[in-house]
């Protein structure tokens, strides 16, 4: 039974090193060759095909960057901005008391914080990009499957019972159904400003009419939303995939040593 630690460590790094850093580094590839494409251009081709009669069916990889736009904002649950779109996360907060005893032997007590996710919730309207290059926009699929959203936390915070009263968002609360060891409660909100600058990488595809950005059929190819820029991606991707490197290389060494210790 020992012997299955060890195992796992081995074959979470060569997981690490043989899967997860080439699909970083893929990704990484994909941003630093692939050219800008401006929404007019994207259009254009899409004309062309429809002309030859397959629009319905051309599909186009493609770097974007453009600017939100939202016709139908969402008042985030706790902070109460209008943004684009928000991803929030309510947990409850409760104090745990354990019993256990002291490397002397005597029974101590001490109190544990824990954290209990009561709900999270996401914008499900559309949000669509501009870029200047024409009135048209396109429409990016960030509910979709496959969509990796890399936006900013903008709220972050604990409050205690008592200044929940603070918040419309508890209006509502019953909080004797917590149970007198709930401390408080901890709130979240990620957002997408109106306006908000955004780099794209996705595949382009025609919906009826319009232009939608969403997961490429390629499952290697990403499909990434993000607020930061694309040098900021690549400077985190490379990091991300030097770090996976190490700590795999760490994870077979460990391996390895336990197996030979045993």
């Amino acid at each position: 039974m020992n012997i299955i630690i060890p195992i796992i460590f081995i074959i979470g790094g060569f997981v690490a090193i043989f899967y997860v850093r080439p699909k970083t580094q893929n990704n990484v590839t994909e941003m630093k060759f692939l050219q800008t494409k401006k929404i007019n251009e994207l259009k254009d081709m899409f004309d062309q095909m429809d002309s030859n009669g397959l629009g319905n069916d051309y599909r186009e990889f493609v770097e974007l960057k453009g600017n939100v736009l939202s016709t139908n904002l969402k008042e985030t649950p706790f902070s109460n901005r209008q943004v684009a779109y928000c991803k929030s996360r309510l947990a409850q907060v409760i104090e745990i008391k354990e019993q256990y005893r002291d490397s002397n032997g005597n029974m101590r007590t001490r109190v544990n914080k824990q954290e209990n996710t009561i709900s999270e919730e996401k914008s499900s309207q559309e949000i669509e990009l501009l870029d200047g290059s024409t009135n048209e926009s396109v429409v990016l699929e960030i509910n979709g499957v496959g969509c990796k959203l890399d936006i900013p936390k903008t709220f972050d915070r604990f409050e205690p019972k008592t200044n929940l009263g603070n918040y419309r968002y508890f209006n509502s609360f019953s909080f004797n159904r917590f149970g007198a060891e709930t401390i408080g409660f901890k709130m979240t909100e990620e957002t997408i400003d109106n306006n908000q600058q955004l780099y794209v990488i996705g595949e382009a595809f025609k919906v009826g009419n319009k232009i939608h950005i969403g997961k490429p059929q390629d499952s290697k190819k990403p499909f990434i939303v993000t607020t930061k820029s694309e040098e900021d991606l690549i400077n985190k991707s490379n990091q991300t995939a030097m770090f996976t490197l190490i700590g795999g290389i760490i994870a077979i060494v460990v391996g390895i040593v336990m197996v030979f210790a045993k």
